[in-house]
């Protein structure tokens, strides 16, 4: 795994903000990628998080992504988190993430724009 991870917690807002750039590889490097981001929450007392991944790459197929996406069903890792992705629109991978998640009912959405991001993590319960 080839990134840099970059984080801040807003409490006014109680929302933590990732921006996330490089290469991910494998499923596992985006699990590990996942449960730092959810560890981070956690430890931020936050549910509502953002993640910038227009600057990441994903270096794994659809079938390992899929698989990923049924283990944090399976496992509850999203429990009480809500996860909005800022994508790059043109970027497939990144929306094969979004349709995935919608597919297997995770608590993850991806948006072109940090605005639309926000009104839904603050404003749609």
């Amino acid at each position: 795994m080839c990134i840099t991870f970059t984080h801040e917690v807003d409490k006014a807002n109680k929302l933590l903000i990732c921006e996330v750039k490089g290469l991910v590889e494998t499923s596992l490097d985006a699990e590990h990628l996942l449960k730092n981001v959810v560890k981070l929450a956690g430890k931020g007392q936050v549910k509502n998080v953002v993640v910038d991944v227009t600057e990441l790459s994903i270096g794994y197929s659809s079938m390992h992504m899929a698989n990923l996406m049924l283990t944090m069903q399976n496992e509850g890792w999203l429990v009480d988190i809500k996860i909005a992705r800022i994508v790059e629109p043109k970027d497939n991978a990144q929306n094969l993430v979004g349709e995935m998640a919608e597919k297997y009912n995770l608590p993850i959405k991806n948006f072109d724009n940090r605005s639309d991001a926000l009104i839904w993590l603050l404003f749609n319960k």
